[in-house]
């Protein structure tokens, strides 16, 4: 993908003021919940950034068992769904200031709406999703039946973007100093922190069901592009593992598929007794 369509693409899902002003300047932390983050015991360095993003499992200060590897602070929750009034009271107590619901609509604003001091943002994931077609096109990926299960009929897009992926990218589209992105491997294996193991076979099918091959494509030329700026992109040794086994390599989807049976098998390996 050309520098020009990158910077176009950033452009377009950079936040709405209140939001990007929140991060603007800030060091931020991305969690997710991949089951690999608790091969290391980074929680104090999470919470020294200046805001702690997650996704929709909020680690409940008091109760947390896993501080010592995900950190305690939660500034930013995102998820599919919006939440009810008791989940705002619990997002209140942990200082969650904002939430942000990705929708897989097409040209709908940002909707925000503010519950205990916490502004609830809906927008669409329009641009995500038409980025990510033109990634499928390049890749010969556009066939897939793969493409096709995911949220197929809700767009002429027939793709959609993961939640980790919208995260992501706009903490990097922001004017955030500085991203640090931990717990994701675009379902290259490992599984969720809070879910008992699953066989090697079902990762290996999962990475295609939820586009992880495009999105780790799309992230890569994203990095690449933002490390000749200012912004500092900092990923966890098992993200950049990720990255770098697709350097170099042909992006067409026959090509890119050893590398991923390869990646699911290794990151399961690491994982399998957590």
């Amino acid at each position: 993908m050309t520098p020009e369509r990158i910077e176009k693409f950033l452009n377009a899902i950079k936040p709405e003021d209140q939001y990007n002003n929140f991060l603007k300047g800030k060091r931020v932390a991305i969690v997710g919940p991949s089951k690999h983050i608790l091969l290391e015991k980074n929680g104090a360095k999470i919470d020294d950034y200046d805001v702690v993003i997650r996704l929709k499992w909020l680690p409940m200060k008091g109760f947390n068992t896993f501080r010592d590897f995900v950190g305690d602070e939660t500034h930013i929750m995102y998820s599919s769904a919006k939440n009810n009034q008791s989940a705002f009271e619990a997002l209140e107590e942990s200082g969650v200031k904002y939430t942000r619901h990705p929708e897989c609509g097409v040209g709908s604003a940002p909707e925000s709406v503010t519950y205990y001091g916490i502004v609830a943002t809906s927008y669409t994931a329009e641009e995500y999703a038409s980025i990510m077609e033109e990634y499928a096109k390049e890749c010969d990926y556009l066939q897939s039946a793969a493409l096709k299960n995911i949220n197929s009929t809700k767009s002429r897009y027939n793709i959609w973007p993961q939640l980790g992926f919208n995260a992501i990218m706009e903490s990097i589209a922001s004017d955030a100093k500085e991203v640090y992105i931990t717990g994701f491997t675009m379902y290259h294996g490992g599984g969720h922190m809070l879910q008992k193991n699953k066989p090697a076979s079902h990762n290996k099918a999962i990475v295609e069901k939820h586009n992880g091959v495009l999105e780790i494509l799309m992230l890569k030329d994203v990095i690449r592009y933002i490390e000749k700026k200012e912004k500092k992109i900092t990923l966890d040794s098992i993200l950049r593992k990720i990255l770098d086994a697709y350097e170099g390599s042909n992006r067409e989807r026959e090509a890119c598929t050893p590398v991923m049976d390869r990646l699911t098998d290794e990151i399961n390996n690491l994982v399998k007794d957590l």
